[in-house]
């Protein structure tokens, strides 16, 4: 017969275990290269050990997709509608609010610049949309046309110039990534020049840009869901698909910031 254990024995025992399980460090040491689905320009650590936090980004990049995919086409003129007006309700609510709450998520996922991303492009959807509704009387406070639009030009600009920050923060990250932020910074810098201007062929050229911002945003929500416990086709994010910067492993993972 073999030996029972005692009470006392097992509660031995399970305290020490107990103990082995507490003095396991809170972060895993694996660091993970950079992932267009889940927004990480750089190389990052896991959530946590035992609880990893689902990313939200995957979310947040659909509803950018589908909001610049419907503004591209509108800008392009397809079938001759000339107003963004119908996409107001769009841009107020699932790419402003949602977006938002998606980028409060990314914050809680110490994601840095899935945050940034999010928080900072849903409010300027909330904001353009408030525009195109009029919901505070922003174009009926212009007497012209070409004050409202000169007004919006200057509008445009200030995110012009955020977003070629937040384009040159991508250079060593993954292609997708970079290749978003580039169509999106050119998005900007046309539509703006159009809006100043109010050159027709540059308001469709920048109609074509968003909608390649949108294909690259479509991506990164496929990225963010495809795995390999729920797709047969997995996006390719191997190391091919990542810019020059950032496709060597780190040796010090301790220097890595979780971000």
């Amino acid at each position: 017969m073999t030996d029972q254990l005692s009470n006392a024995d097992t509660a031995v025992r399970a305290g020490e275990q107990n103990k082995d399980e507490s003095s396991a460090p809170m972060f895993d040491p694996e660091v993970l290269p950079p992932r267009t689905g889940f927004l990480r320009i750089n190389w990052y650590k896991r959530s946590g050990r035992y609880r990893q936090f689902p990313t939200s980004c995957a979310a947040g990049c659909a509803l950018v997709a589908v909001s610049l995919f419907s503004l591209g086409l509108i800008l392009c003129g397809a079938e001759n509608v000339s107003s963004p007006s119908i996409l107001s309700g769009l841009l107020f609510f699932s790419s402003g609010l949602v977006e938002i709450i998606t980028g409060i998520w990314a914050i809680v996922d110490n994601n840095l610049f899935g945050s940034t991303f999010l928080l900072c492009y849903g409010a300027f959807f909330m904001s353009i949309g408030s525009i195109l509704c009029d919901l505070f009387g922003v174009a009926s406070s212009y007497d012209s046309t070409d004050d409202l639009n000169n007004a919006l030009g200057i509008f445009l600009c200030a995110w012009l110039v955020f977003t070629f920050f937040m384009w040159l923060a991508t250079i060593k990250s993954t292609i997708p990534i970079f290749a978003l932020m580039t169509f999106l910074f050119c998005f900007f810098l046309l539509y703006t020049i159009a809006t100043f201007g109010n050159h027709s062929g540059c308001k469709t050229t920048a109609g074509i840009f968003c909608f390649l911002t949108s294909a690259c945003a479509f991506y990164a929500m496929w990225d963010g869901l495809s795995a390999n416990a729920n797709a047969y086709v997995l996006a390719p994010e191997f190391k091919w698909t990542r810019m020059p910067g950032a496709r060597d492993q780190p040796t010090d993972i301790s220097r890595i910031e979780i971000v």
